[in-house]
């Protein structure tokens, strides 16, 4: 068949995937018909390539990036932590998550204890192993930042050494664009599971995380994902912008927008290079007017511990290409006990936009929480190809608007299959078979 003859639907499907021949790190690419991401194993698979990050500080199994949508990228690695290593704490990528505040010490601020991601750090002794959620057993005391520092403090974002090599499993998964593992670990009366699924349907991705207390002992910890998100690689000035989904759910117009406690320190003011407006409503929105230079670091609080609300940590994230990513997490709103908001940061630097919605889990021994990151992607040039796809992804059969679009497009299909079909066996008659004379009889072939 000609190429100018192909059907409408296997041209309009048609999904070319990327080669990952070069790619030296252990991962598996999930495909929708318009996007595609890169997910990183959180161990060796068959072909023994290395892993992609093997740190302290995030957990292995969220390395979740170099996502495609249309001709646009997002979520790159080529502005962050170049050139990578694999085993320092910081050189996540995408979607990266960390089970704690990101800050020093083994405690996060608030109300009773809770842990910053760590489990039995305050009673180990230098050389004894602790348990970072999400990552394994460490040593404490190992990481160089311990050596210089008296006040035996645990170092969120130091290298530590591991006690043991931790153990990461896949799942079955019901399809090819869903990939789903376990991790576990224990020490003593210590212990957590961790169950990850990431799935790939349409322009929309969701990630959902199970965390299980195997341990007899309860504790409670924030976790955030820390988004290293640009846009074709185009470091972070005019264009980017944020707007927080915090609109009805307890920041008043006449209190600040935000704190910086880092300016002054590590951090220098945010206002110097992006515009943080508030509505009437009380919804924020923020758009950077000027690019970051290398080696400068800016951090805003938006909600701390002491706020009381029922956001769904929704945000908006808005790249120079036009590429956009909406993320919420529908169980901040659904479930009554766990998960809760706990802080609302952004983080920004030349090679990074990150929103932080951060959670706070409590869990006893033998509870399990739940929760999801459901991320869209939208862009005004490519994105009318996805109203049209997701009309036949499984989950959108029983829309009824779909329905009624299908529902014609399968008429006008098959109307033009019946057509060509006609016209080919039964509509066409030799043209020499044609009389030159008007009425004449004819033998017809």
């Amino acid at each position: 068949m000609e190429m100018g003859k192909k059907p409408l639907v296997a041209v309009l499907l048609l999904f070319v995937a990327q080669d990952a021949s070069a790619e030296p790190y252990a991962n598996v690419t999930l495909q929708s018909p318009i996007m595609s991401a890169r997910v990183f194993l959180p161990f060796k698979d068959e072909s023994e390539d290395s892993q992609y990050y093997v740190g302290s500080r995030f957990e292995h199994g969220s390395m979740i990036g170099d996502v495609t949508f249309g001709h646009k990228t997002a979520y790159g690695r080529e502005m962050w932590r170049t050139p990578h290593d694999a085993s320092w704490p910081e050189s996540g990528v995408g979607l990266a998550s960390e089970f704690g505040c990101g800050d020093d010490g083994p405690t996060c601020a608030g109300k009773g204890d809770i842990t910053n991601g760590v489990l039995g750090y305050e009673s180990a002794k230098n050389g004894e192993p602790f348990l970072k959620i999400g990552v394994g057993a460490l040593i404490k005391g190992s990481c160089p930042d311990c050596l210089a520092d008296p006040t035996d403090d645990y170092k969120f974002n130091s290298p530590y050494k591991f006690y043991r090599q931790p153990k990461w499993s896949t799942l079955p998964s019901p399809s090819p664009n869903e990939v789903s593992f376990v991790h576990e670990e224990s020490l003593g009366d210590l212990g957590y599971r961790i169950q990850k699924t990431i799935r790939l349907e349409g322009n929309i991705m969701t990630v959902r995380t199970i965390l299980s207390n195997s341990g007899k002992k309860q504790f409670s910890t924030p976790w955030y994902s820390h988004h290293f998100f640009t846009g074709d690689n185009d470091p972070v000035g005019p264009g980017y912008g944020i707007d927080l989904g915090l609109s009805e759910y307890g920041v008043k117009a006449s209190a600040p927008l935000f704190d910086q406690p880092g300016v002054g320190s590590w951090a220098e003011d945010l206002n110097t290079y992006a515009n943080v407006t508030m509505a009437r409503d009380g919804s924020i929105s923020m758009r950077m007017s000027k690019t970051i230079p290398e080696g400068v670091r800016l951090k805003a609080e938006f909600l701390d511990e002491q706020t009381i609300t029922l956001t769904d940590g929704s945000f908006t994230l808005h790249a120079p290409n036009g590429l956009s990513v909406e993320e919420r997490i529908p169980e901040l709103q659904s479930q009554s006990r766990n998960p809760f908001i706990y802080k609302y940061n952004v983080y920004a630097e030349r090679g990074t936009l990150s929103p932080e919605p951060m959670l706070l889990l409590y869990l006893q021994p033998a509870e399990t929480t739940v929760w999801t990151q459901h991320l869209k992607f939208t862009s005004p040039v490519d994105g009318f190809v996805a109203p049209f796809l997701s009309m036949y992804l499984p989950s959108d059969w029983q829309n009824p608007s779909f329905m009624y679009w299908r529902s014609a497009l399968a008429v006008a299909l098959c109307s033009a299959a019946f057509a060509g079909f006609y016209s080919m066996f039964i509509g066409i008659r030799r043209v020499e078979a044609y009389a030159p004379i008007p009425d004449a009889a004819v033998d017809v072939v």
